[in-house]
C-alpha cells in the first residue's frame, strides 16, 4: 500500500536558464517513468499551477510509493542528482516528504493520544 510521497515543487526558472529548464524537465519526467517501471516509486504526477505566485511556485510533482520506497529513493544517488539539477535550474525549490494512507490515519491517532494524555 502507498504511505509515503514525495512533492518537489519549483519556481520559474532561473533568469537565462529558461531553455535548460525546459530539458530538465522533460529528461526528469523520464527518470520518473524508468523509477515507476522499475518499481521504486509506485506512481508520479507532474501539475503546473494555474493561480498564486508562479516565481514561487509554478509547479510540482507528487511522487507515491510505500514508506520504504520513498526512504530508500531519498538515499539514492540518481535522485539526490535529480533534484540538484532542479535546484540549479529553477528557484524557489522545496521538497517535502510525506505520509499518506493508513500512515496518516497512524499519526493522527498518535496525535490524538498525544493530546488526550496532555489533557487539551
Amino acid at each position: 500500500m502507498n504511505n509515503g510521497a514525495i512533492v518537489i515543487e519549483w519556481g520559474m526558472p532561473r533568469q537565462g536558464r529558461e531553455q535548460k529548464a525546459l530539458e530538465v524537465f522533460f529528461s526528469t519526467m523520464q527518470k520518473w517513468e524508468e523509477w515507476k517501471s522499475a518499481g521504486r516509486i509506485a506512481s508520479y504526477q507532474p501539475f503546473g499551477t494555474l493561480t498564486g505566485d508562479y516565481d514561487k511556485r509554478s509547479g510540482f510533482v507528487l511522487l507515491q510509493g510505500t514508506g520504504q520506497q520513498m526512504e530508500a529513493l531519498q538515499h539514492a544517488e540518481d535522485y539526490r542528482q535529480a533534484v540538484l539539477g532542479v535546484i540549479n535550474i529553477a528557484t524557489h525549490v522545496h521538497v517535502t516528504v510525506c505520509e499518506t494512507g493508513d500512515a496518516m490515519t497512524s499519526r493522527m491517532q498518535r496525535y490524538g493520544n498525544s493530546v488526550k494524555s496532555m489533557g487539551i
